[in-house]
């Protein structure tokens, strides 16, 4: 398949697709959104949100902010993310990426149960 160069798509829809890649790896609990970030997507305010595509001295890079959890056995879970994330993206955009960078931007700590 070639790249989709006439087409573009929202950062809301890539994000989507990014998520939907991972979103059953174990150890991802979310993507990371900041206060201002979540504000800005409910009144469709432009910023950048958690995943975002960006040119590099030519290459297409996709930054992704993800939150983990304490379970999460990163050596397994990252190159699982960016092989999902380039894989879907592609078969969903005709988007290639030329590299994932993955920010992990905070743990999510499971509630302890019992009591």
């Amino acid at each position: 398949m070639t790249e989709n160069t006439d087409k573009s798509y929202s950062p809301e829809v890539i994000s989507t697709y990014v998520w939907d890649a991972i979103k059953g790896l174990p150890g991802l609990a979310d993507l990371h959104r900041s206060t201002l970030q979540s504000l800005g997507e409910r009144v469709h305010f432009e910023r950048m949100g958690p995943v975002h595509i960006d040119e590099h001295e030519g290459r297409r890079v996709l930054d992704l902010h993800v939150v983990i959890t304490p379970a999460a056995r990163l050596p397994e879970l990252v190159p699982q993310m960016r092989t999902a994330v380039r894989s879907y993206l592609h078969s969903m955009t005709g988007i290639d990426v030329d590299a994932v960078e993955i920010h992990i931007d905070d743990i999510v700590w499971e509630p302890a149960t019992g009591a």
